[in-house]
């Protein structure tokens, strides 16, 4: 699944994490003045001057310690919910997968039925043409083979459907053929409490929602830290010509000056505290969110385990061997019928009962298969060594 879209924009999200650390550690960027005076459209005397100007602020606050520890945190959350992208992906791959599996089942126990009905409709054709039967028989049996033939097309086309779910799910073009090769169904043996407290511990959403609120504690206290402001350290050049009258005579003097100048904001009425306030609100936010998703996760393992219990349930009913029971009987049927054993309509009630059987079980097998894919998912964890 690694070319899947979905996946590829998750990936995309954790580079933007990582840009938003490099940007969170660096520093205020230098600011460079310059400015120049003179009085060439007033007195025109010759008076003038220009200066140079060097700034830098300084984070005396530990603001971008504190912005680091934000973004160092939103690129693990980042990594998690990749992580739980590819825990969905990967289920809904696995679920189309076992679809494919299950409509491929399908079709070949319909092909059989097909070849079945315009074997039987030949017989009784001539049986017809011996006046064994009537012509009751004969449309019967066209009827049986139209019904099956009218099946295989709708399987055939959601096959069709589902191969092409699968490779969209895959990144690949909807017509790459590919070869699927299903695994023996066999269930997990693991407890409700088992299951919830591995969902508890692994379920990437829940680490990610964790990383949350701690990224908003880490937010608070970097709006706490940004009451304290900048403080800005230049230096300057000044040179500054001048001209004056001493005893009736201009006389030019010109100055050179290096300085030191400190600025900040003085926070009189700004101390930041809309920010607080939002980032308290927004941990509060983030907290409820956490509880109210370890609930939601609980939840779904309880559902999938029960449906995973139910599904086993009627996957064992077929442990019988009423599947082969019935397979053998639709020849025997028709051996009956053309030795005039039995009429038509039992060789049509005995393959309707085939068909409803081997769909019936197909179904079954496909939903155990999804229940152990949603357990699995709503544990975050493989149960395959849950025997």
């Amino acid at each position: 699944v690694r070319n899947n879209y979905d996946l590829r924009l998750a990936k995309v999200s954790v580079e933007l994490a990582k840009a938003q650390l490099v940007q969170a550690g660096l520093w205020p960027n230098p600011e460079g003045e310059f400015s120049i005076r003179s009085d060439k459209y007033y007195a025109d005397e010759g008076e003038g001057g220009y200066e140079y100007g060097l700034n830098q602020s300084i984070p005396v606050s530990g603001r971008i310690f504190f912005q680091k520890k934000v973004a160092g945190l939103g690129i693990k959350r980042a990594g998690w919910q990749l992580k739980d992208a590819q825990r969905q992906v990967v289920a809904e791959v696995r679920k189309t997968f076992y679809q494919v599996a299950t409509l491929q089942e399908k079709e070949k126990v319909l092909n059989f039925l097909v070849k079945t009905n315009q074997d039987l409709l030949e017989s009784v054709k001539a049986r017809l043409s011996q006046a064994e039967v009537s012509n009751v028989d004969v449309s019967l049996a066209r009827g049986e083979l139209l019904m099956a033939s009218q099946e295989l097309a709708e399987v055939k086309a959601h096959l069709y459907e589902a191969r092409a779910t699968l490779n969209r799910l895959m990144g690949q073009s909807l017509d790459t053929p590919f070869i699927i090769v299903s695994e023996p169904l066999t269930f997990p043996s693991i407890d409700l409490e088992a299951a919830t407290q591995k969902s508890l511990e692994n379920r990437p959403d829940l680490k990610a929602k964790e990383l949350e609120e701690k990224m908003g504690s880490a937010a608070l206290t970097l709006a706490k830290a940004m009451q304290i402001p900048d403080v800005t350290i230049g230096g300057f050049y000044q040179s500054e010509q001048g001209r004056f009258d001493v005893n009736d005579q201009l006389t030019s003097d010109n100055d050179r000056l290096l300085g030191l100048k400190v600025s900040m904001p003085l926070p009189f009425f700004d101390h930041n505290q809309g920010e607080i306030a939002k980032s308290v609100a927004e941990k509060k936010g983030a907290g409820i969110q956490y509880e109210a998703l370890k609930i939601q996760v609980v939840k779904e393992v309880a559902q999938a385990y029960i449906q995973l219990a139910s599904s086993k349930e009627i996957i064992d009913s077929y442990s019988n061997g009423v599947r082969e029971d019935v397979e053998k009987s639709v020849k025997l049927m028709q051996d009956a019928y053309l030795q005039g054993q039995v009429n038509m309509f039992d060789v049509v009630q005995t393959q309707s009962k085939f068909n409803s059987i081997e769909k019936a079980y197909l179904d079954a097998s496909q939903n155990a298969r999804e229940a152990i894919i949603d357990l699995e998912s709503a544990t975050g964890a493989s149960l395959k060594d849950e025997k």
